[in-house]
This record gives C-alpha cells, sequence and structure tokens, in this order.
C-alpha cells in the first residue's frame, strides 16, 4: 500500500465501497418487499424477515472490509478502517444515554472517514510493528472515526439538501426529472461509480427513484439484445442477474454506447412518467436484478391487481425491449457502430 498515491486511494476506497454497499443492500433489496408482511407474524418467519432488515445494519463494517481489501491491507489494518467507517457513519448514536442503531447511517460521510483512516494507515505505513494492536485502533480507527463524527452533521445536511432539491424538482418538473435521472442512473450503472451507493447517499424516492429504477432497466434491455446477437446464451442471460456492470469494459472501451442507452432510458423513463412508476431507495440502484423495482412499485400502484401488473409488464418489459431493438437496428445499419462492440471478453485471472 506505500506505494498508492492519494488519487489510487480514493479509486480504491470508491471501488471497495460500492462492493460493499451493494452486498449489505442487495439481500433486502430482493427479498424485503417479498418479506415485508412478516414482520407482523410472530414466530420464525418475523425473525427471518428482521434479519433481512437487520442485515443493512452491517454495511458500514463492510464498506471499510471491502475498500481494505482493494488497499491490499493486512488483518489488523483491515478491522481498524473497517471501525472508522462504522464509527464515521453515524449508523450508532447515542440517544438519552443509551446507543441506538440508525439504518446504514450516512454513506458519503463513511466514503470520507474510509479515505481519511486509509490516509492515516498509510502513513502510519507499520512503522512500529510490535506497537500495531495498539497504535493501529487508535491511529487508524478512533482518530478518522472520530474525525467523521465531527464532520457528519455538515456532510448529512448537504446529502439531505440535495435529496430535497431532486425531490423538488422532480414535484415541480416530473417529466423532465423522470427523464434525466432515468439516463443519469443509465450511465452510472455502466461507469465505475455504484448506483445504489448513489441512490442512498441523496435519499431518492418516489417517481425519481422509480425513473432510477427504470434507467437502469433500459440499459439492461439494450445489452440485452444486442448480446444476444453475438454472445453465448449464458452470457446474455447471465445480464439479468449480473446486471449491466457485465458489459462496463465494453462500454468505457466504446462510448457510442452511449447513444442507444441515453435515448433508450430517455424513452423509458417517459413511460415510468406516464405511468407514474414509483420505487424506493433501497430499491433505485438495482433495476430488475430480484425484481425488486417491480415489487417495489407495485406497492404504490392503486389500480387492481391485474392492471397493475399488465403496467409493470409494459414498463419494465415490452417498451424496453421494443425500444432497444429499435435503436440497435437502425445504430447499426446507419453505421454508427458494429454489433462486435457487445462482443464479451471474460476477464483474464
Amino acid at each position: 500500500m506505500q506505494n498508492l498515491k492519494i488519487k489510487d486511494i480514493f479509486n480504491q476506497v470508491l471501488n471497495g465501497a460500492s462492493t460493499g454497499i451493494v452486498i449489505g443492500l442487495i439481500p433486502s433489496a430482493i427479498l424485503g418487499a417479498l418479506t415485508r408482511s412478516w414482520l407482523s407474524t410472530p414466530g420464525v418467519l418475523a425473525d427471518f424477515a428482521g434479519s433481512i432488515q437487520a442485515f443493512q445494519f452491517a454495511v458500514p463494517f463492510l464498506v471499510g472490509l471491502f475498500a481494505a481489501l482493494q488497499l491490499n491491507m493486512k488483518g489488523m489494518e483491515t478491522a481498524a478502517l473497517a471501525g472508522a467507517a462504522f464509527l464515521g457513519s453515524g449508523a450508532a448514536r447515542l440517544v438519552d444515554g443509551a446507543w441506538a442503531l440508525k439504518g446504514t447511517g450516512d454513506l458519503i460521510n463513511t466514503i470520507i472517514t474510509v479515505f481519511i483512516a486509509a490516509i492515516f494507515i498509510k502513513l502510519y505505513n507499520n512503522r512500529w510493528q510490535s506497537l500495531n494492536i495498539v497504535v493501529l485502533p487508535l491511529l487508524g480507527g478512533i482518530l478518522p472515526g472520530f474525525i467523521g463524527r465531527l464532520i457528519l452533521p455538515l456532510v448529512s445536511q448537504l446529502t439531505l439538501l440535495l435529496g430535497q432539491g431532486i425531490a423538488h424538482l422532480t414535484e415541480i418538473q416530473p417529466l423532465i426529472m423522470a427523464i434525466l435521472i432515468a439516463i443519469a442512473f443509465a450511465i452510472i450503472i455502466v461507469t465505475p461509480l455504484s448506483s445504489v451507493a448513489i441512490a442512498y447517499a441523496v435519499s431518492i424516492s418516489g417517481l425519481a427513484a422509480g425513473a432510477a429504477n427504470l434507467g437502469i432497466v433500459a440499459v439492461v434491455f439494450t445489452f440485452l439484445y444486442a448480446s444476444s446477437r453475438v454472445n453465448s446464451n449464458g452470457i446474455t442471460f447471465s445480464l439479468l442477474f449480473a446486471g449491466p456492470k457485465l458489459f462496463m469494459a465494453n462500454y468505457l472501451q466504446n462510448l457510442k454506447m452511449t447513444l442507444p442507452i441515453v435515448i433508450n432510458a430517455g424513452v423509458v423513463g417517459l413511460f415510468g412518467y406516464l405511468f407514474n412508476i414509483q420505487g424506493t431507495t433501497e430499491s433505485a440502484g438495482f433495476g430488475i436484478t430480484g425484481l425488486s423495482g417491480p415489487i417495489n412499485a407495485y406497492y404504490f400502484m392503486d389500480d387492481n391487481a391485474v392492471v397493475n401488473i399488465l403496467v409493470l409488464c409494459l414498463t419494465y418489459v415490452v417498451v424496453p425491449l421494443a425500444i432497444s431493438i429499435i435503436t440497435h437496428q437502425t445504430f447499426t445499419r446507419m453505421g454508427v457502430y458494429d454489433e462486435s462492440i457487445y462482443v464479451y471478453h471474460a476477464p483474464e485471472h
């Protein structure tokens, strides 16, 4: 780790944070909506549903853990970094003399705290190895965690204002914002950035969350159809589970893909507005993975079950697939790009 530059550390922290956030939140995103009603049922089902919710509390630790793994840290360094992440997240708060957990905490502040802790650990660089068991928890854990708690009110306020700003714009310009948010998350999902982390960071919900979710779905079908033309069925089918990030390398090497992605996401976002597709912060960044988006959207619908399911099929399958076919056929025939840019190349180990 001693040879890493500040920029490298920041990038590794972001990569680790993205993984930790997804792992910590995906059980709730996939099963949370299905098991929500079990919480009111006494017995083992309620315990299982509660476990799904409680797993989210581990997100700050997981962010620290995976950031440490990205930075090739050793055991005690990893433990210190994870501890700092938990402190800086603000997930644990002292209320009336007793400590209480409050969700995942502030994820932006968690990432800032992990970055500070990583810098401290890098600067220390195991100078006194015989004292590591004492120095690392203090220098790499408590001190950056304390700094994180000091800046938490400011960061949380900025995060809240950002979320409120998006919500306000969605209320006064719902059509434009639905399209823009769908496009934004469609682009985010094919970059190293975490759509889940960003959704939680700005706490989007309602129509904005539905649009974000549909934007990701649009990318899934963009790649799904294009992949079916040039890749094996296994690669194409895996997109439904691995998500668009499976083709991130293809996208970054062929930015022409942005054209169909933007058009497809914009059209699907428009239909999301027309049918008032809504979502939650938990579902916003996951797309169609585990049917998280459609299931959460269903709970916001007022019509009868048959109509609701038909609307979901239209917005989550028919429209994304149809527009993906149209744009792909149009751009390949116009010579804007060749189908070969969607050929998947497995990473070499």
